[in-house]
């Protein structure tokens, strides 16, 4: 009778023991499983974000500047038209700074020329100007646009093309157009935000 409580003893005994050593071992394995699964996360949260700056890098280079060379009968107006284009791709890349360096560049031209709307484009032009801050110079911007437009159109165009494009969801829905050099939209009321909103509305 005394043998078997022994052995029933020991049989609970090397249970208790066993059972420890198992709920050890689970939580090791626990441990080990949500520690990997953790590292796991880290490092595709790592890969997700060198992707997004890949992205963003990759996007920064899809915009072009205005390479294309346009030349009219009037130098001046070639002049005008050209530095136009680069006011215009500064804003397609958002860049205040830039763009007020353009405006200076272009008030320093209209200052040797004469045609109807001079005073007009200057005043939008000194609004650019005078700022550094891509949301002012894009309302400036529309307005000289037009002025530019009529310029465009009072000289025979010799060498180049421009395009009259148009983005209905400029000026808050209000719409608003620009000329570019090329044929591809490159939105500079909207730069990277919506770089593609728009369509060519007319050749020149």
């Amino acid at each position: 009778m005394f043998y078997i409580r022994k052995m029933k003893s020991i049989n609970t005994n090397t249970m208790n023991k066993l059972k420890s050593t198992i709920a050890l071992a689970s939580f090791v394995a626990f441990s080990f499983a949500c520690e990997q699964k953790a590292k796991e996360s880290d490092e595709g949260l790592n890969q997700e974000g060198m992707e997004m700056n890949e992205t963003t890098s990759s996007d920064a280079e899809k915009i072009p500047t205005s390479n294309a060379s346009i030349t009219f009968s009037d130098q001046s107006v070639t002049q005008i038209v050209n530095v136009y284009l680069t006011l215009k791709d500064e804003l397609v890349a958002t860049d205040g700074e830039k763009a007020n360096v353009a405006a200076k560049n272009l008030l320093s031209i209209l200052e040797k020329s004469e045609f109807p709307s001079k005073e007009s484009l200057k005043l939008e032009l000194e609004k650019i100007a005078s700022s550094t801050d891509p949301t002012i110079q894009r309302v400036a911007f529309d307005l000289a646009s037009q002025q530019i437009l009529i310029l465009a159109k009072s000289e025979m165009l010799t060498e180049g093309k421009l395009y009259k494009q148009y983005c209905p969801m400029a000026k808050n829905n209000e719409g608003a157009f620009w000329l570019s050099a090329s044929d591809q939209i490159r939105n500079p009321y909207f730069g990277d935000k919506m770089l593609k909103c728009g369509s060519v509305e007319e050749v020149i």
